[in-house]
């Protein structure tokens, strides 16, 4: 037991006052014989008892009454689970307030749920304690239990996806090395499998020594996710609509094994009513849109609500083109398979036959762009590389490399999966090797744009790529002649506040309330928080839309396990609780301290209640 006010102890002697006052005040009476009285001796005798009793248990309930009334002074605290007072400690409470906590359970969003406790834990925290609060944005904010609370009280369900394994080992490094000798993480969460996905196999020992032994506190609401469904993408097939055609492909996510049932899918674009379908969770539903005229366009999928009304509803853009005038060389190394496609194309009413792009070895004087492919014959890539510095492009063909790697580019979705077996270094002149660059092969430059020429580091043959041979070569093909050569970056997709690359022609971008933000040519920005469609600009002329949506993730609400997190995290002391008496009983666990004061007081009250009580009785007996 520890005494806050310990100097008051000394009123203890004051214990002493009721036993020196019946000391004094007792009496011998003079005795006087009465023959006449002397049968009463018997019960004279029998009643003294009766009285010295009743007189010592006075004594003692006034001393008991002194002694409270003291000890209650002296302020004494003991070692309690509820915390009421502790010793001073830091702790870091992380907030999941990600768009996941925006789901309804029991007509309550999980959020107000887990925001309550986090203002419970913040109320009951002291002066002397460190606290930080993390939420989906991912950054730690230090402050007083009252700045702490208004921020928990203001919290709102975020499209950003917090990393919840990150969190958690960031707020154990900062509770770790704040200097105190206790230390808290507790984590307000719907824990979401899948929120663990990137940190799956490291726990916090693995991932820094310093945070290992701290105290890890989960909580999470007790009723189970409800069953959800959610549209995690929305892309328009072809990625270019040539004649204002097109369809979008929307992907359903959410509860697995078929649990959430189908539900209605509906397009919009530009306000527009398009296709109806209906569509479960792993469904890829196709929905035709309504005809468009030329430029960009935005426009929305939509699924019927439930529980989870955020992922209900992703925005997409599409490039809106007439078809290109295009002119393929007739040199015979450039392969059949790019003149099928160009057949193909011409034949479907995506190009027809002009001069806005020449497609061959060499830029065309008579053309507005070129796509210009390396020449089969080694010994001929000195001539196309002086054919391309007489047109001013700052690209060139350089030596052979004989091996295979991914294809991998952020602009051409066509080219996801593809691999190159064979190809041709691409080297800049001078400058960044960065710009200009469509798409990598192994990490080097594969496709690259110099104004409106674009050089392609492989063949169109298998024996370079098996593109050729996929369903996505015909696409590809059209992408690069009708949105690629004109010089249009094309849809750029990034989660909320994720950072995406701008395009090197872009000086602005579109934000929210159409307000016009700056950006610096192929510098890299955070996405805005808001899911929708922005305007990449190039002075007046929109060259890109950069679509935010949030993470598929988000719409699998399967909550990880308790005995999971305990495995995630070996190094550290974990508890798992949805009680919120648990929860309170838990936090600052080790360092609480109860103080006794009021019940101290509350015990004289009673005993100086009983004492007057017990002593009218005995004079009510002695008259």
């Amino acid at each position: 037991m520890v005494f806050l006010s310990p100097l008051a102890l000394f009123a203890l002697a004051f214990a002493l006052v009721p036993p020196l006052l019946h000391l004094f005040q007792r009496s011998q009476p003079a005795q006087i014989v009465f023959p006449a009285v002397r049968y009463l001796r018997q019960t004279e005798r029998e009643a003294e008892r009766s009285i010295r009793l009743r007189h010592l248990l006075l004594l003692l309930l006034r001393v008991l009454a002194v002694v409270l009334l003291v000890l209650a002074a002296a302020r004494p605290v003991v070692p309690a689970g509820l915390g009421a007072l502790h010793e001073p400690t830091a702790v870091a409470l992380v907030l999941d307030n990600s768009l996941s906590s925006g789901a309804v359970t029991g007509g309550r969003r999980v959020l107000d749920d887990l925001a309550a406790r986090a203002r419970e834990t913040l109320r009951a925290a002291q002066a002397g304690d460190a606290l930080w609060l993390i939420g989906a944005d991912g950054l730690a904010r230090r402050g007083t239990p009252q700045e702490l609370l208004e921020l928990a009280s203001a919290a709102l369900p975020d499209a950003r996806r917090l990393d919840l394994g990150a969190a958690v080992r960031q707020a154990a490094r900062l509770v770790a090395l704040a200097g105190y000798a206790r230390a808290e993480v507790h984590v307000l969460s719907d824990l979401q499998a899948s929120a663990f996905e990137q940190e799956r196999g490291e726990g916090i020992g693995e991932a820094d020594s310093a945070a290992a032994g701290v105290a890890l506190l989960f909580f999470h609401p007790a009723a189970e996710p409800p069953e959800n469904r959610g549209v995690v993408a929305a892309r328009p097939q072809p990625s270019v609509w040539v004649a204002g055609s097109g369809a979008v492909i929307a992907r359903v996510g959410g509860a697995r094994g078929g649990a959430a049932g189908s539900a209605a899918l509906s397009l919009a674009l530009e306000g527009r009513a398009g296709a109806r379908a209906l569509g479960g969770p792993g469904d890829e539903v196709v929905l035709a849109a309504p005809r468009a005229e030329p430029g960009w366009r935005r426009g929305t999928v939509e699924l019927a609500a439930d529980e989870l009304r955020a992922d209900d509803r992703r925005p997409f853009a599409v490039r809106v083109v007439a078809p290109a005038g295009v002119s393929i060389e007739p040199a015979p190394d450039l392969g059949p398979f790019l003149r099928e496609a160009v057949a193909v194309l011409t034949d479907g009413g995506q190009v027809h036959a002009g001069g806005d792009v020449h497609v061959g070895h060499a830029p065309a004087a008579d053309a507005a762009a070129a796509v210009v492919f390396p020449p089969a014959d080694p010994v001929a890539v000195g001539a196309v590389n002086r054919t391309l510095a007489a047109a001013g492009v700052r690209w060139r063909f350089g030596g052979r490399v004989e091996r295979e790697d991914t294809l991998a580019s952020g602009e051409i979705r066509e080219l996801a999966g593809t691999r190159g077996r064979g190809r041709y270094r691409l080297e800049p002149l001078a400058g960044d090797t960065a710009h200009g660059v469509l798409a990598r092969a192994g990490g080097a430059p594969w496709l690259v744009r110099d104004a409106r020429t674009v050089l392609v580091g492989s063949r169109m043959v298998p024996e370079e790529t098996p593109l050729p041979l996929t369903g996505a070569f015909v696409p590809f093909v059209g992408a690069l002649v009708n949105r690629v050569a004109r010089g249009e970056a094309g849809i750029l997709e990034a989660a909320p506040g994720a950072t995406v690359a701008v395009p090197e022609r872009a000086s602005a971008i579109v934000t929210a309330g159409d307000s016009v933000r700056r950006v610096e040519p192929g510098a890299v920005i955070a996405a805005p928080e808001a899911p929708g469609a922005y305007p990449l600009l190039a002075g007046a002329d929109t060259i890109a839309m950069l679509v935010v949506a949030p993470d598929a993730r988000e719409s699998d609400l399967a909550r990880e396990a308790a005995a999971a997190l305990r495995a995630r995290f070996p190094g550290s002391r974990v508890s798992v609780t949805t009680d919120p008496r648990e929860y309170a009983a838990l936090r600052f666990r080790g360092a609480g301290r109860s103080e006794l004061t009021g019940w101290l007081l509350a015990a004289a009250l009673l005993v100086l209640l009983i004492e007057p009580a017990l002593a009218a009785g005995g004079l009510r007996r002695t008259r």
